[in-house]
């Protein structure tokens, strides 16, 4: 105990103290797509994730950060290229349902402004080729077909014929090294080429197999007679300008390619990423050596340091090897994208958990408040979708799965089924010691005081379970947030009293919620749930309770989290009114009042936290930075550590800030 309070201290200090700064902890790792060196600056590294997560290094892939993109979570992303001559100019390329969000976007300062060009908006970009002696010359490969700029994107051509459909989607494109109206595509019915700037296209597959998806295309920088293509029938090799291909053994189960590279340095070593791992030759293709069992997606050389090679991989996040490509080792720290579903906190124990992600994914843990995870594991096939940790034994840890309940008393390393309450499927979970649990089903909330047998204490189910304090001198509000609204309890939710009233009440006025509200501590909400009642001076409308809290030293304050603001109640959740002190009347996600400190509380609006410190009467960020896209779905103070804030994202994992009294002062 000693030494892991001692850790714990360490960890404290380690991180900065100040306001103001968001800090990574994890779990690290997830879904990469992308990866690319900027040729301009030593050190400085692009990683992409599919939905539009981007990150950037600036130590060689020791440590990543986000960056602002405005596609995120809008569509697929698919490209991303970097100008050699600038190491702030960047484009990507976006694939998405809706049309005014896909296109090529560009950036000229590192991604802190991005540009959609304006002639690409509404075209599915799947792939982006710059011309290596003049990168202006950009050619970009689409839904529609194939499209070519000679003036770094500002204006493009259609130089595909657009009534072919065999000349789309283009995924892949490639530039011969000296002759740029020699342009190789690829397509996902086999690849073609133009010699003459897109006048004439003429198909080139003869040798491959029918109807393969070519996923990439290589043309060798010294001999542009040598052209390789990865394809979803496996890797192919041509010495003659792709005029005839070779199909190239490659090891039982390593079919589907997702890439075929060239070392700039060594021009008989080739890499391939299969379906079966990486694979690397040191003959040209003739013969493979499996390096890696990773689904590894993109590579990218480093110009600086001589045998640096970096990964991206779907199953393992980032990778890097220092020994050109032998050997591999991940270098996540900072990269996160992630199915996260749910977060908890007794202690000075975190439990993460995602979903969908393999022998990857599950319960993560750390006890090291974020420093360092630890994946402790999963209830074999099955996903836990939400999490709740003991009070009074953090390593007690009860899970609801799509098929039930589990418990584990290992921290989440072993997991035993256990008999779960009545209902279709557990929707949130509350563990109020080792053996009394709340469960909310879609038939009721239930109560289990020995970890066995289940007692029905509320009629309507529940979708998120909050409890307010852990202090056992202070009163313990538990909040339920239902089908109609909220409910609180204050006997550890043997019984339950509704908050608010159904009498509509026109804003800036007191605000009635129609039945009860509740509050996101530690465990998301699983979405939000509609409540008849008003909130605009037009009359009732349709109101969206997300999170609802109490403060432990005054119960009769609470503060809610609705589609139209953040709420107050000075009544004990039976009356509301909406909050404007430094927030407005939009979507607040997210609330929780601080467990130790009286009148202290978080709140998200706009993808930033907010903090009070006078019950939720007046509100100001408690970042320094700019609106994001996308908040938290929960903040988890543990009150044994009442001086650092965790933030859950759903995709980029957890996150801490200090929120010491005095540094706000």
């Amino acid at each position: 105990m000693t030494s892991r309070l001692a850790i714990l201290a360490c960890v404290m200090n380690l991180v900065p103290a100040h306001a103001g700064l968001w800090f990574p902890t994890g779990p690290f790792g997830g879904d990469a797509e992308v990866i690319r060196t900027v040729p301009k600056v030593k050190g400085l590294v692009l990683a992409a994730a599919h939905n539009g997560l981007l990150y950037r290094s600036l130590d060689g892939g020791a440590a990543w950060r986000d960056l602002y993109f405005p596609g995120q979570f809008a569509g697929v992303l698919h490209a991303l290229e970097v100008d050699p001559r600038s190491a702030s100019t960047w484009y990507v390329g976006l694939e998405s349902q809706s049309e005014w969000m896909e296109g090529i976007y560009k950036t000229t300062d590192s991604g802190q402004n991005w540009t959609l060009l304006p002639a690409t908006k509404g075209l599915a970009v799947w792939s982006i080729a710059l011309w290596s002696e003049s990168p202006d010359t950009i050619a970009a490969g689409t839904g529609k077909g194939v499209y070519l700029s000679h003036d770094a994107g500002a204006t493009w051509q259609h130089i595909s014929p657009p009534d072919d459909p065999e000349i789309r989607p283009v995924v892949s494109l490639a530039f011969h090294p000296t002759k740029p109206d020699i342009i190789y595509a690829g397509t996902t019915h086999l690849p073609w080429r133009t010699t003459d700037g897109g006048k004439t296209w003429h198909s080139i597959h003869e040798g491959m197999m029918d109807d393969s998806d070519v996923f990439s295309i290589q043309v060798d920088a010294k001999r542009p007679e040598r052209v390789y293509a990865s394809a979803c029938s496996g890797v192919y090799a041509s010495i003659n300008g792709a005029e005839k291909w070779a199909h190239l053994d490659t090891p039982q189960g390593a079919f589907r390619t997702h890439f075929v590279a060239l070392d700039p340095q060594h021009e008989e070593v080739v890499f391939a990423g299969t379906t079966g791992g990486l694979l690397r030759s040191s003959d040209g293709g003739h013969a493979w050596k499996h390096v890696s069992g990773e689904s590894v997606k993109s590579i990218s050389f480093d110009p600086f340091v001589p045998g640096r090679i970096f990964f991206a991989s779907t199953t393992a996040g980032l990778l890097v090897s220092t020994d050109g490509g032998a050997t591999l080792k991940e270098c996540n720290v900072g990269f996160t994208n992630r199915n996260f579903t749910a977060i908890a906190g007794a202690g000075s124990d975190l439990y993460a958990n995602s979903v969908f992600e393999g022998p990857t994914g599950g319960v993560y843990r750390s006890d090291t408040l974020g420093l360092r995870w630890v994946r402790a594991g999963a209830p074999g096939q099955d996903s836990i979708l939400t999490i709740s940790a003991s009070p009074e034994h953090p390593q007690v840890v009860w899970g609801a799965t799509y098929h039930g309940l589990v418990a584990s008393e290992d921290g989440g390393k072993t997991w035993k089924p256990r008999k779960g309450p009545p209902g279709e499927r557990i929707l949130s979970l509350l563990t109020i010691n080792d053996k009394n649990v709340l469960a909310g089903t879609s038939d009721g909330i239930f109560l289990t005081l020995d970890g066995l047998t289940w007692i029905q204490s509320g009629k309507e189910g529940a979708v998120s379970l909050h409890r307010s304090s852990v202090k056992s001198s202070s009163t313990n509000m538990i909040s339920a947030l239902t089908a109609h609204g909220a409910a609180a309890s204050t006997d550890n939710g043997a019984t339950w009293t509704a908050c608010g009233h159904t009498e509509p009440v026109s804003a800036p006025g007191p605000v009635s919620a129609s039945g009860p509200v509740s509050a996101s501590g530690p465990v998301s909400a699983s979405g939000p749930v509609s409540a008849s009642g008003p909130v605009s001076a037009s009359g009732p409308v349709s109101l969206e309770w997300y999170a609802v809290d109490f403060d432990s030293a005054s119960p009769n304050t609470a503060l809610a989290a609705t589609s139209a603001g953040l709420l107050r109640s000075a009544d004990g959740c039976r009356t509301w009114s909406p909050v404007l002190g430094g927030l407005k009347a939009e979507t607040a996600g997210i609330v929780v009042f601080h467990p130790t400190r009286s009148g202290e509380a978080y709140a998200s609006q706009g993808g930033r936290v907010f903090r009070s410190t006078d019950g939720g009467q007046r509100w100001s960020p408690l970042d320094d930075g700019e609106q994001g896209s996308s908040g938290p779905t929960s903040l988890v103070v543990l009150p044994a550590f009442p001086d650092k804030l965790f933030a859950l994202y759903p995709r980029r994992g957890v996150f801490s800030i200090s929120i010491k009294e005095n540094q706000f002062q």
